[in-house]
């Protein structure tokens, strides 16, 4: 039976060893984290009248949206770059967009009434009395 015997400098090496190996395997990770840039975005859709419940929030040119909670709240499902455009709308309001910069995390979109204008006509009906 062979007995091995380790010096006191190769204990000391050892937990630099691990230390080195992390290290290491940290730099290879590093570049996955940077390729994701975009941001969660979310926010709050007011108006004159406060929040607005049920506005639609899509980034423009796709089909990807979300609609805002009872408080107006909302959270983008996916995350967003800088100069993506969110365009929010709601029935009987003018739409707005909000273009995202490299540090929007958080907005609150004002949509103004949108002017309606009713045009009626009063038709009265000829009687033919003798």
């Amino acid at each position: 039976m062979k007995t091995r015997h380790t010096s006191t400098q190769q204990q000391m090496l050892k937990p630099f060893g691990f230390l080195a190996l992390f290290m290491i395997l940290s730099l290879f990770a590093s570049p996955l984290y940077a390729q994701s840039e975009g941001q969660v975005v979310s926010g709050v859709v007011k108006s004159t009248d406060g929040p607005l419940l049920g506005a639609t929030i899509v980034l423009k040119g796709t089909s990807v949206g979300v609609v805002s909670n009872e408080n107006g709240e909302f959270t983008f499902p996916q995350e967003l770059q800088a100069n993506d455009v969110l365009v929010v709308s709601y029935l009987g309001y003018e739409n707005a967009e909000v273009t995202i910069t490299s540090n929007t995390t958080y907005v609150e979109p004002f949509l103004k009434d949108d002017p309606i204008v009713i045009v009626a006509a009063l038709r009265m009906k000829e009687s033919n009395k003798p």
